[in-house]
């Protein structure tokens, strides 16, 4: 291939996998950026028991990236790390298999070599362990994946996900110019929270975009919930099982429609209540170092503008030196999240994230001013002896509105360069108007609004030729 660049990709989870080979083809650098803020399934489980970032998402496409096409190790090794214990079976089956994986004596671990047999078991056992220090909490193994207990176990191993993900790729073999980073680097749990048009908010992504059937109301009385901890027995739940995670069994495609549009997305504390994390560096230099940006298709609100959001990366991107392209993928299908949205619709929410993300940055850069200058009028008055008024409820009053006028309110154009589409796509396009906003539309031909490698590589290939 003649045409070269660099990529980083801003993607989601299921979303991207299957047009991951499509960056990796160019055999270039490429830099997947993910979310740590999921909170369903298997994720939901390691964080109500052992807390920490969602991981899921990152174990998804780590073993996606394993290349097995020549290698039965590597086949195998992704097979364990991608394997997931049954979700319906009841729990005491679940964990018998469970043992059998981290004993060593699973049909999973046939074709794994003994010294990487024993490497990856290691972290598995030391997983195990922290769930039995932790045996009150009854942690639930069904739909379990060993990737994740894996991941999980060298993040708590060596306190670093960072290293986790590194030993990950290491062991799979995952080529050295491609990288998977986490949008946060933290060993704490991430949220985030929508705000709806209704004053309504919702807290958590499964909330947001695939509630769980069990949210419905329940008859559970919540004194119950952790009566395990004193030692007294627990209310019985169909499986046997103690635990009551309402995350571990959801449904990803939920007829539920949200109450109204959401108009928001932030980042949440345990109390609910708005922060505003500090992006991976590793994110802003991989930004600041390659020539081809990419908005992946997947959950706009859940999976990629928590990406969006934080604080730097809209400056980053409105700014880059080395950004020659930034191209949004639009999505094939509507979801609970974006239901009713057309193009423009993704286009505005996309600008409106990292707009949110440079007014972080302008509105602290504002009040460190004012700090400083406060300190330096306290100084003279002091030093001159003069008492320091304080009157200022004038000056306070304005001070919102100076704020408001400094915050930066950069076009589409400078988040995004080409959009990328299906002509068969269930969202609505408006070429001229979008054009209109300086955004190239480029239409892929086909029957299904599904992405596959082989309809988007060639589409990239020319876009890039073209620069």
């Amino acid at each position: 291939m003649s045409v070269t660049t660099s990529f980083v990709v801003i993607s989601g989870g299921s979303g991207c996998n299957a047009i991951a080979p499509a960056f990796q083809n160019f055999n270039a650098n490429v830099h997947y950026v993910l979310a740590i803020s999921d909170n369903g399934g298997s994720t939901s489980e390691l964080i109500r028991v052992l807390g920490g970032p969602s991981i899921g998402d990152l174990r998804a496409r780590l073993t996606r990236l394993i290349d097995t096409t020549q290698s039965e190790e590597k086949q195998a090794i992704k097979d364990l790390l991608s394997y997931r214990l049954s979700k319906s079976a009841d729990s005491h089956t679940v964990r018998e298999e469970w043992m059998a994986i981290v004993e060593g004596h699973h049909r999973l671990w046939n074709k794994i070599p003994t010294e990487k047999k024993e490497t990856i078991r290691g972290f598995l056992v030391a997983f195990n362990t922290e769930i039995i220090k932790r045996a009150y909490k009854c942690f639930d193994f069904r739909n379990g994946s060993i990737g994740n207990f894996f991941l999980t176990g060298a993040r708590l191993f060596f306190g670093s996900l960072e290293a986790a993900i590194f030993l990950f790729a290491a062991i799979t073999g995952i080529e050295d110019r491609t990288s998977v980073l986490p949008v946060i680097v933290t060993n704490h749990t991430a949220a985030i929270a929508a705000e709806l048009e209704d004053g309504d908010v919702l807290r958590g992504q499964c909330e947001i975009s695939h509630p769980s059937p069990s949210r419905r109301p329940s008859l559970r009385n919540p004194m119950d919930t952790y009566t395990a901890v004193g030692g007294l027995q627990s209310p019985p739940v169909p499986d046997g099982s103690r635990n009551m995670n309402m995350n571990l069994i959801f449904e990803k495609a939920t007829e539920e429609k949200l109450s109204s549009a959401i108009t928001r997305l932030y980042y949440m504390n345990e109390f609910g209540q708005e922060i505003y994390p500090w992006p991976n560096p590793k994110v802003v230099d991989s930004i600041n170092g390659s020539e081809t940006l990419i908005y992946s298709i997947g959950s706009l609100y859940t999976s990629i503008c928590p990406c969006l959001i934080l604080r730097g990366i809209g400056r980053t991107i409105a700014q880059s030196p080395s950004l020659k392209r930034k191209i949004m993928i639009l999505n094939g299908f509507d979801d609970r999240e974006t239901e009713g949205c057309t193009a423009v619709d993704f286009i505005n929410i996309i600008t409106h994230a990292l707009n949110q993300s440079q007014a972080i940055d302008a509105k602290r850069d504002f009040y460190e001013r004012r700090t400083r200058e406060g300190l330096r009028r306290l100084s003279v008055a002091q030093y001159e002896g003069y008492p320091l008024s304080t009157s200022k409820k004038k000056e306070t009053a304005t001070i919102d509105t100076r704020v408001d006028e400094l915050l930066p309110r950069s076009p589409p154009s400078d988040f995004i360069t080409h959009m990328i589409y299906i002509s068969s796509t269930e969202i609505e396009v408006d070429v001229e108007r979008i054009e209109s906003m300086g955004i190239r539309c480029i239409k892929i031909t086909q029957d299904t609004p599904e992405y596959t490698d082989k309809c988007l590589q060639p589409v990239l290939e020319r876009i890039i030729a073209e620069d």
